[in-house]
């Protein structure tokens, strides 16, 4: 059986394949489906102007605060169209991979934004349940009508600071591109890993880049917030503290002695 994560590689060869002669266009059906209009190149202009839009976004009124820093996402369309067209081609075998064997599993994409890992996962997992957990942004609420009427999926806004939403416990948790944007990842890193079950996995990245919404408060705490990680939790594929990609990580929590 091939590596999962070299199967992800694999199947986003033959998605970038597959789309390349012009198949593969489910991405841009969704975000037709959801405007009411919506073609490629309107798609593009869209994309463009908002990106321009964005770039000035953050300065345009001071944020030196949580309510102001989480603001930035609510203000603008822009992380909608970015992450439906980043992620159209990805595929998260690895992921998959974790949920074998487990009966009814319970599945947490944190910062979910629209939630690629669950639009994935829930034609391939038909038995389990959801947890999608964000701040009220567009992107939020385009998550929120892909799976308008899935009675297995739910969804769960964090409070500000520590005050932190999950009560269940889950099988497997992804919290990708989201430690970098939040002031406290050291404690978001703890609260995932009290709601982790045993023998549950974690799938988590993060990167270093301290710049506006890449939070100067995330990048203080991103040398303790891996360290944590990769003692705390058994490591099958570790962050590293020294790159400023931070890489791959995928942590399995111990089973209980």
């Amino acid at each position: 059986m091939l590596d999962p994560v070299l199967r992800n590689r694999a199947c986003r060869l033959i998605n970038r394949t597959l789309e390349a002669l012009g198949l593969r266009r489910q991405w841009l059906k969704e975000l037709f489906d959801y405007y009411g209009w919506l073609t490629e190149a309107e798609f593009w202009e869209r994309y463009q102007k908002e990106l321009e839009q964005k770039s000035t976004l953050w300065r345009s009124r001071p944020r030196g605060s949580e309510e102001d820093y989480r603001s930035f996402y609510a203000e603008t369309t822009y992380f909608v169209l970015r992450q439906m067209y980043y992620n159209r081609n990805q595929c998260y075998f690895d992921v998959k991979d974790a949920l074998k064997g487990r009966n009814a599993p319970t599945i947490c994409e944190y910062g979910c934004g629209v939630a690629p890992v669950t639009a994935w996962l829930i034609r391939r997992v038909p038995g389990g349940h959801f947890t999608l957990v964000d701040l009220p942004t567009p992107a939020l609420e385009f998550a929120r009508w892909r799976f308008c009427g899935r009675q297995n999926v739910e969804f769960l806004a964090p409070g500000l600071g520590d005050d932190l939403p999950l009560t269940g416990f889950y099988d497997v948790m992804t919290c990708f591109d989201v430690l970098e944007h939040v002031i406290n990842p050291l404690a978001v890193v703890k609260h995932l890993v009290a709601h982790l079950k045993p023998g549950g996995e974690l799938f988590v990245n993060f990167i270093y880049n301290p710049t506006e919404d890449n939070l100067a408060e995330a990048a203080a705490q991103r040398e303790a917030t891996i360290g944590y990680l990769n003692e705390s939790l058994a490591v099958r594929a570790a962050l590293d503290p020294r790159s400023p990609e931070g890489g791959y990580g995928r942590y399995v929590k111990r089973e209980v002695a």
